[in-house]
C-alpha cells in the first residue's frame, strides 16, 4: 500500500473511531443515525487500497458471526460495537480486523483487571468498547502498516 493510501484511510478512519469512542464512553450508547454515517466513512476510507475481495468477505463475515454472538449473549458485547466490526471487516478485511479485535480484547481486558483489582467495578459492570476498539485500531495501524 502507498503512502497517500495509508494516508488517506488512517485519516478517514481515526476521526470516526475518535468520535465514536468518545460518544460510547459518554452515554454507553451510540446512536443509529451515527453508526450508519460512521460506517459510510469507514467503507470509504477502506475502500482506498489493495484489499483482496476475498479478504473483505472473510471480514464481513467475522463480523456477522460477532454479531450473532452480540445477540445471543445477552448483549455481552453491544450490537453497535459488533456492527462496527462487520464494518471494519469489510472495510479493511479480515487479517486487519481480526488484529484490531484481538488488540480491542486485550486492552478491554487489561482495563477490566485493573477495575476487579482496585474494587472500582464489579463482575456484571459495563465498560464502553469503543474506546478499546479505537486503541486497538491504532495499534493495529502501527504495526502492519509500519511493516
Amino acid at each position: 500500500m502507498e503512502l497517500w493510501e495509508k494516508a488517506v484511510r488512517e485519516l478517514g478512519s481515526m476521526p470516526v473511531l475518535l468520535w465514536l469512542a468518545l460518544t460510547d464512553k459518554r452515554h454507553l450508547e451510540i446512536k443509529r443515525i451515527s453508526l450508519f454515517a460512521a460506517a459510510g466513512v469507514l467503507l470509504a476510507a477502506g475502500s482506498v487500497g489493495d484489499v483482496a475481495f476475498s479478504s473483505r468477505l472473510g471480514g464481513g463475515a467475522f463480523g456477522i458471526l460477532l454479531l450473532f454472538f452480540c445477540r445471543f449473549s445477552e448483549e455481552a458485547m453491544g450490537l453497535a460495537d459488533g456492527f462496527l466490526i462487520l464494518v471494519c471487516g469489510l472495510a479493511f478485511g479480515l487479517y486487519e480486523t481480526a488484529a484490531l479485535c484481538f488488540f480491542a480484547a486485550l486492552y478491554a481486558g487489561i482495563f477490566s483487571a485493573v477495575l476487579l483489582i482496585t474494587h472500582r467495578a464489579g463482575r456484571k459492570s459495563r465498560i464502553p468498547f469503543l474506546p478499546f476498539l479505537l486503541l486497538g485500531y491504532v495499534t493495529m495501524a502501527l504495526i502492519l502498516h509500519t511493516a
